[in-house]
């Protein structure tokens, strides 16, 4: 029996989506008005797609219904839990830059740096870490399809996919990912879809839009030392 994704999406849980949504800043400079067709810039948030007909297994049905906000959201332990929440965080922007042999992403929400090289002869099998800091978020490779760059991840470990437009969506260490970024001008689609046969009975493909803004990425500089809720929650059992 299958169930589906959108008969778990919880109001409540959506306010840390929709708030951040509500304060992005519109009056962020844009660059100037000349065409760019590459990837390289600063690239911010202005939309997500989640698909409603996605449907769960019974294993990603029981893990969704047991996961707890407080104590199993990576963000609130400074700890990015993958990509996809990462990209979908609607406030800080993300960067690009193209080398030679490798793609370098900067995110500036949780400091994640990546680095995912093009190189023919690696898989994502015996391919670097893409983040050498969080290994849980498994290795990557890059290729060129035309314009537009694909990124092959897998070795991702049990955890959560997105914490963001349905909370606690489940990932297994059997899901495979592949991310395709779509430059048009200063206008960027990235479209995600993520293979889970552990936890869904077809394919989760989620779709984000930004445009390219002229700015920096700043440190984050959130510490897992003294993040978390470890302390309060410690409180309210006493």
């Amino acid at each position: 029996m299958s169930y589906p994704l959108n008969f778990y999406k919880n109001k409540a849980l959506l306010v840390k989506y929709l708030v951040g949504f509500a304060f992005i800043p519109f009056l962020i400079p844009i660059v100037s008005a000349a065409e760019q067709s590459t990837l390289d810039g600063v690239w911010f948030l202005t939309g997500s797609e989640t698909p409603e007909n996605l449907y769960l297994t019974p294993a990603g049905q029981e893990t969704l219904e047991n996961y707890d906000v407080i104590t199993d959201d990576g963000d609130n332990y400074c700890i990015p839990v993958s990509f996809t929440n990462t990209l979908h965080t609607p406030s800080p922007p993300f960067e690009i830059r193209l080398h030679e042999d490798y793609v370098e992403i900067n995110y500036e929400f949780m400091d994640v740096k990546r680095r995912v090289p093009l190189d023919a002869s690696l898989t994502v099998e015996n391919a670097p870490y893409t983040v050498s800091d969080y290994p849980h978020l498994g290795r990557s490779v890059g290729r060129f399809e035309a314009e537009i760059l694909v990124i092959d991840t897998a070795g991702q470990e049990d955890g959560v996919l997105d914490t963001l437009g349905v909370p606690g969506l489940p990932q297994s260490v059997q899901m495979r990912t592949e991310e395709r970024f779509i430059v048009n001008g200063d206008e960027l689609k990235v479209i995600i879809r993520h293979n889970d046969p552990v936890n869904y009975s077809n394919d989760l493909i989620v779709r984000y839009s930004f445009h390219r803004i002229d700015a920096e990425i700043m440190e984050w500089n959130c510490e897992p030392e003294t993040a978390g809720y470890d302390k309060y929650l410690e409180s309210q059992e006493d």
